[in-house]
């Protein structure tokens, strides 16, 4: 059991730099500074969630090993541990999709802003009897 407690204080603080992580990507998201930082964090993230996967195998054969899965009640101080592990990585999760939800409205206005650059640089062309042309034609060709 002590190989159990040992992995939940070992998952705990990666959750706690995991949060810590997710926090400045939202703030840098939020606040438009440290750009450059977003793929840093990225790659930090991505690390952390695989060694994250690695110690929740770890601790699925050390359950299977002595016979106890979760919540852990035959251990009150591993279901508490585990309990705490549960709640922080669904405050995790909601904030990854806040970030998430950020990420999306970023692009969809720079969609929005390209869309309307684009409206700008091909001004409507309309032929002699009023309709518009949907090709750019020559000066030299459009009728007055």
């Amino acid at each position: 059991m002590l190989e159990l407690d040992s992995i939940f204080d070992n998952v705990a603080v990666m959750l706690q730099t995991l949060s810590d992580i997710l926090e400045s990507e939202q703030r840098i998201l939020i606040e438009n500074n440290s750009i450059s930082h977003l793929n840093e964090i990225i790659n930090q993230k991505s690390q952390l969630l695989i060694e994250l996967k690695l110690l929740d195998e770890k601790r699925l054969k050390t359950g299977k090993q002595y016979n106890i899965q979760p919540p852990y009640n035959e251990d009150p101080q591993l279901m508490l541990k585990w309990q705490a592990i549960t709640n922080t990585t669904q405050r995790l999760a909601q904030l990854n999709r806040e970030n998430g939800i950020i990420i999306q409205n970023r692009m969809n206005m720079t969609q929005q802003s390209i869309d309307y650059l684009k409206s700008i640089n091909n001004p409507a062309v309309y032929t002699y009897n009023g309709y518009q042309q949907s090709e750019t034609i020559s000066s030299k060709r459009a009728k007055v």
